[in-house]
Order: C-alpha cells, then structure tokens, then sequence
C-alpha cells in the first residue's frame, strides 16, 4: 500500500501544528497507521539557540542547520514512510522561505534540490497575512527571532508564493486561507488530500 507524505507550511502562527494535529487524530480515527514529523527537531541545537536569542548565526550558518537537521531525519522519514501516512509540520519547503530572504531564494532551491530528499505527495500552504500572524504568536508567547520580525515575514510569504509556483518539491501545492476558522480550515486540508481541490497558489 502506497502512503502519503504530507507537509504543512507556511508563517509562523498560520495554524501548521493545530492542523496537522487535528488531521493525525482524524487518521486515527479511520485506524490509519500516521507518524508526524516536526522541524526543525529538538536535535537542532544551533536553530533553537538562534531563534531563542542565545546565540547568534548567520543566515548561511542557519541554513546549513536546517538542511542537516532534515537530512539526518531522512532515514526515520522513510521507515515510518513504509509503515504508514506521515505528516510533517515544515520541511525543507520552509527552510527554502526563511532562509531564502535576502534574493537568496534561488540559491536555497538549488542547496535543498541537490540534497535530493524525499519529496512530498502534497505540501498544504496556509497563507496567513503577516499582521495576524504576528498577533496570534504575541498572544501565545513572547515571539522569537522570526516571529516578531514583520519585513522579514512579509519576505518569507513572498517566497512561499514562489516555491507554490515552481511547484517546488512537491508537484502538487495547496494554498489555503489560513485567516478561516480551524474548521473550515481542516475540511479544506480534507479535501485537498482527497485530490477534490485543483492546485492553487
């Protein structure tokens, strides 16, 4: 039996780890075998230190985090890919957005597709306008590095909008609007995976 692989992307605060939980219990539900992969992983020292202010990186310091953060992930990822369904809440679809700020976009796809990583069956972008995002993170916690800066959010939204258009990594994209209530979000998520949905971007 073939299993997906589904990423959710997207800004910080647009809903990927409350969709991407809600749609591991509905899988659990039909007593379909999910594993959910989260990045970057608790083994990213380097990216947790930076985002948390306790040590600064460069951006291609950063990048180079990420990629092996998800690179080493790479044989779990297939394992639980023989078992059954995984969801993974950002993959290198974000790392190519964060750290592509700056006109380094095209350089982070050539860097991420050179690394040839298993692609997935369907990346769900929740495109959320930067001024809600930035107020539903300040109403969680005290923002991070990323999550309270605007012109740089605004930069990444730019370059999901790109990696939509390119298809990149995964030949199929979904865009959906993140500004819904939860639940009109997660039956839009239902039937982007059940192919009810063309690619929009």
């Amino acid at each position: 039996m073939a299993y997906r692989f589904i990423v959710l992307e997207g800004i910080d605060g647009c809903g990927k780890a409350t969709q991407c939980d809600a749609l591991a219990r509905a899988l659990g539900k039909l007593r379909q075998p999910v594993a959910v992969h989260k990045y970057p992983t608790d083994g990213a020292q380097r990216v947790h230190e930076h985002l948390q202010g306790k040590k600064t990186s460069s951006q291609d310091e950063l990048f180079a985090a990420f990629v092996d953060d998800i690179a080493s992930s790479q044989a779990r990822l297939c394992e639980d890919l023989k078992k059954g369904w995984v969801l993974a809440d950002r993959y290198a679809v974000s790392t190519a957005a964060y750290q592509g700020a700056g006109g380094k976009l095209d350089a982070r796809m050539a860097g991420i597709d050179a690394l040839r990583l298993i692609k997935p069956d369907l990346v769900i972008w929740l495109d959320l306008p930067v001024e809600e995002a930035m107020r539903r993170k300040a109403a969680q916690k005290k923002p991070d590095a990323h999550e309270s800066d605007r012109a740089f959010l605004e930069e990444v939204r730019k370059n999901y909008a790109e990696l939509g258009r390119r298809s990149f990594l995964s030949a199929r994209w979904q865009k959906i609007d993140a500004s819904q209530t939860p639940e009109r979000i997660t039956r839009e998520i239902r039937l982007a995976i059940e192919g009810k949905t063309g690619k929009t971007y």
